[in-house]
């Protein structure tokens, strides 16, 4: 079994452009640093639709634009599909930072009339400049900075991003239980129940009280994110736990709360908010059974006269995502008086906004399958079927490129409430990272020519590599803390000519290390060590990163640069006297963001998936002429947050045994360039019965091979079969190194298939039965979600040996029966070719003796064509030779023979003179009856 490595973009140069790429190095092979070669930029730029100016209503886009919007869809964002883009391209994109102290919500616009307006005097249709008029790119290049950033932050929540519901509410409570069991009425639970996305408490008891002024009482589902998707409580992280710690159920006996725990009903439980552990088989929550229709959930007490509702985690969270996509509509269209009435230019009901398209960032401890998987039911529920699907990207990404965004520009509210740019307000600047790093690119490049016109008479001197900068971005919240090294590259023109969103074109991820902790900042030191190793694992030759940045709430970035700062002065002096410093100290600098960054920057980065972000670069066709086509604005390559492996259990048992099962073995590591796979593992019953006979896992794969073959054909039926039900596969993921495997999904039995009627040969409990092999494909994307596919012709043992058989003998029949028949041929022609020499032999000695001395006595070639001419007729051409000589027609053979002893001279042999006569008749003479043929 052998993986892929995709190699690494972007370039890592010091002096003289002799660096390797940092990116490269990390994720691919030696020959990975050859793709970040002449990184030159090639595009150009094109104005980037936005609202500016527009009306109160978005409208939908123009044919073109959504076609393009289409054709830029990024493929590695597998929930997203070219028909709801383009249906989506008339709705802002609401981008959501749910991990985040305050879950930051911002949006991307959708495409104004207004821009294809000012767009057609100077654009053609597919973003290509069409006018050079100087003055009139010199306004729209104006207008476009000035218009600058086009995503809009909607807010935080400063509490935190729970729930809050009505308490002893009879409507309120109807509401909530319509939601729960039928999976609709989203509008009413928000407005009948829902107090506000946020409550009185941050992971408290879940109580609530009246706010000041009011009289409802209230209960507080605190973040519940963070249990998203979990199918145990022991498999929820330290961090979640420690703010859930009054939810959880009391601890049992030994065991601290685990296991043992869940499997009460806690009915008795008079707490407002619990937690609990449910089993949702057939969509019906009954008791935990231990599988993988496991889930944990709140128990809610919404009237203390009615029964307890369980709501699971993302049900609370689509709650709260509708919240937010409904603050969306307010901040993107302005309020509305009469929330009935349609739309003037958005085309459908105002509450069509459950249909807006959304985007998470998701951090590194949080990137796991179950995880990612209830966050995207969360973001699907109360949309439409056709509705377009979430676009996850990693919170660190999302940090950079809102890091690279320059500031807001100046607003001011139009009649419908709706924010719009200022005609009169100042060009904006660049941010402070931006700046930064173009002055250190600018230096560095300027060295490297330098270096290489120095060496320009060396006739091996190298090639100049654009500097490629590594920044660090630092990042905490309440639950968790994530570092991540990443390479910018490919910058996008000049300022102010050049791509406001996105101002650098590839962002590749080196490095990221991420672990959940109730104390983030207490172990910021130790966190900043591990990715420290890790890059210089990567690119021991590197140079130190050019910049640290940190994002979150103001706060925290203020303790991080406090720690950040420390740790670094402690590198410098470690390394004064070290040879192979990294050069890694407190001279670094160290920028911090806006509390806005992630949510501004993951609605660039939705927007670049979705195409409204866009670049044009120009690229010659077949014919010699060059085209305009439109590209991503940023291309991102992500690396693994998390590592993925997998088990093998060969002797039955669904237990946790560690003498069944080996050793989890990893096939998706840190750091590994994602998406990735997919990763085949080929399972054979002939293997897995070697397993067993052996009494253990084989390891030596020529010693398997070899057992594996023994125990093929129809007498190893029985044994095949029985270690085909038995043999048992899981799948473990972990988000931190040195971290528990967790669990993905059920046991799975990659041997065995449903079968309603089985063959009176075939064993197996109920209607399962084994197969001879399967094909299991794993792929992981770069949030963590895994996506597996078992690829089998579902043939059982007993009838894959019956068609093994059958194609034995069928390839053995097919095989003789080619030879048998190639062979007749060969035969055939060896008989043919030795009859047509012993004829031929045959006519010149008959005319030695019966026509002496005549043209026709030792002519071969025309004996070859008397016996080629009367194939399949010789007896024919017997009867006129003796017809025409008088003489009877012998083998050769015979003709020695009876020289032999009767003499020299056949009794019947005509004389010279007849001889004579003969050869001036020849040509004239015909035999009686004859065909014309002269003999």
């Amino acid at each position: 079994m052998s993986l892929a490595t995709t190699g690494g973009g972007g370039g890592f140069s010091g002096a003289g452009g002799a660096g390797l790429s940092v990116a490269a190095m990390a994720h691919g092979g030696p020959n990975a640093a050859n793709a970040v070669a002449a990184q030159q930029p090639i595009h150009s730029h094109h104005g980037i639709p936005g609202s500016g100016g527009g009306g109160p209503y978005g409208a939908a886009p123009g044919t073109g634009y959504a076609a393009l919007g289409a054709d830029l869809l990024d493929r590695t964002q597998s929930l997203l599909s070219a028909r709801a883009v383009r249906n989506s391209a008339n709705m802002p994109l609401v981008a959501m930072d749910l991990y985040g102290d305050d879950c930051g919500v911002a949006y991307f616009p959708p495409h104004a009339p207004d821009d294809d307006d000012e767009d057609d005097d100077n654009n053609d249709g597919n973003g290509g400049e069409k006018s050079d008029d100087p003055a009139k790119v010199a306004a729209r290049d104006a207008t476009r900075l000035r218009r600058g950033n086009l995503a809009r932050y909607v807010g935080g929540y400063h509490d935190g991003t729970d729930l809050v519901l009505k308490k002893d509410d009879q409507d309120a409570y109807r509401a909530v239980r319509r939601y729960l069991n039928k999976g609709e009425g989203h509008s009413a639970v928000l407005d009948d129940a829902v107090v506000s996305i946020v409550g009185g408490g941050s992971g408290g008891d879940g109580g609530g009280t009246a706010k000041e002024g009011t009289t409802t009482t209230t209960i507080v589902i605190p973040r519940p994110h963070l249990i998203l998707g979990a199918r145990r409580i022991d498999d929820i992280n330290d961090a979640a736990r420690a703010g859930l710690a009054s939810l959880l159920p009391p601890a049992d006996g030994e065991n601290g709360g685990g296991d043992a725990a869940i499997d009460r009903d806690d009915v008795d439980d008079d707490r407002p908010v619990s937690v609990t552990t449910i089993n949702m088989m057939d969509g019906n929550a009954t008791g935990p059974k231990g599988d993988d229709s496991d889930r944990v959930a709140y128990r809610l007490r919404l009237n203390s006269r009615k029964k307890v509702v369980t709501m699971l985690p993302e049900e609370a969270l689509a709650l709260i995502v509708l919240g937010c996509k409904s603050a969306t509509r307010v901040g993107c269209y302005g309020k509305r008086e009469d929330d009935g009435q349609e739309q003037e230019g958005g085309g459908g009901e105002y509450d069509e906004y459950s249909d807006y398209p959304t985007a998470f960032a998701v951090p590194g401890w949080a990137a796991m399958d179950s995880c990612v998987e209830a966050l995207i039911d969360a973001s699907n529920s109360g949309a439409s079927s056709g509705a377009c699907g979430p676009t996850l990207h990693q919170r660190s990404v999302a940090a950079l490129v809102g890091a690279l965004l320059p500031p807001r520009p100046a607003v001011k509210k139009s009649a419908h409430g709706r924010a719009i740019v200022d005609p009169k307000a100042a060009l904006p600047q660049p941010s402070l990272l931006h700046k930064s790093l173009s002055e250190v690119i600018a230096s560095k490049d300027a060295e490297s020519r330098a270096a290489l016109a120095r060496a320009g008479s060396d006739p091996e001197g190298e090639e100049f590599v654009p500097f490629v900068p590594m920044v660090v971005l630092v990042g905490a919240t309440r639950e968790g803390i994530e570092i991540t090294a990443m390479c910018v590259s490919k910058p996008q023109s000049q300022w102010p000519n050049m791509e406001l969103h996105c101002p650098y074109g590839n962002v590749s991820v080196v490095s990221s290390v991420c672990h959940a902790s109730s104390d983030p900042l207490g172990i910021l030191k130790s966190t900043l060590d591990e990715l420290r190793a890790q890059v210089g694992k990567f690119a021991p030759e590197s140079e130190e990163p050019t910049c640290f940045i940190t994002y979150g709430s103001i706060s925290t970035q203020v303790k991080l640069a406090t720690g950040l700062k420390a740790a670094l002065m402690k590198y410098g002096i470690d390394g004064k006297d070290d040879d192979d410093w990294d050069g890694w100290d407190a001279d670094i600098p160290i920028l911090s963001t806006r509390e806005d960054c992630v949510s501004l920057g993951l609605a660039v980065l939705a927007a670049s998936v979705h195409g409204r972000v866009r670049l044009a670069v120009s690229e010659k066709g077949k014919d010699g002429k060059n085209r305009t086509k439109a590209k991503l604005a940023v291309a991102v390559q992500d690396a693994s947050p998390c590592a993925v492996a997998v088990s093998f259990n060969y002797f039955g048992g669904g237990g946790n045994d560690s003498d069944t099962w080996t050793e989890p073995k990893v096939i998706f590591d840190f750091d590994r360039r994602v998406p990735a796979g997919p990763y085949q593992i080929d399972f054979t019953a002939a293997e897995c019965a070697a397993h067993v006979k052996q009494g253990k896992f084989i390891e030596d794969e020529n010693i398997l091979i070899d057992m594996a073959k023994g125990l093929e054909g129809s007498w190893g039926i029985p044994k095949r079969e029985e270690a085909a039900l038995k043999l048992r596969f899981r799948i473990y993921q972990k988000t931190s190194r040195g971290g528990a495997w967790i669990r993905v999904g059920d046991d799975m039995l990659p041997l065995t298939i449903k079968h309603s009627q089985k063959e009176e040969s075939e064993s197996g409990d109920g209607d399962l039965v084994a197969i001879e092999s399967a094909v299991l494909e794993i792929s992981l994307n770069g949030v963590g979600m895994l996506t597996t596919k078992n690829i089998s012709n579902n043939e059982t043992i007993v009838q894959a040996t019956k068609s093994a058989r059958n194609s034995k003998l069928l390839r053995w029949g097919t095989i003789i029966g080619t030879i048998s028949f190639m062979g007749f041929f060969f035969v055939k022609s060896y008989v043919d070719e030795r009859v047509f020499d012993r004829d031929t032999e045959r006519v010149l000695a008959y005319y030695k003796r019966a026509a002496k001395n005549s043209m026709h006595d030792g002519d071969v070639r025309g004996a070859r064509y008397l016996v080629w001419k009367y194939k399949g007729k010789k007896d024919k051409l017997w009867r006129r030779l003796e017809a025409k000589y008088g003489i009877p027609v012998r083998h050769a053979w015979e003709w020695d023979d009876e020289e032999d002893e009767g003499g020299n001279k056949h009794d019947g042999a005509p004389n010279e003179e007849e001889e004579a006569e003969d050869l001036d008749d020849v040509g004239t003479e015909k035999t009686k009856g004859g065909d014309g043929d002269e003999l």
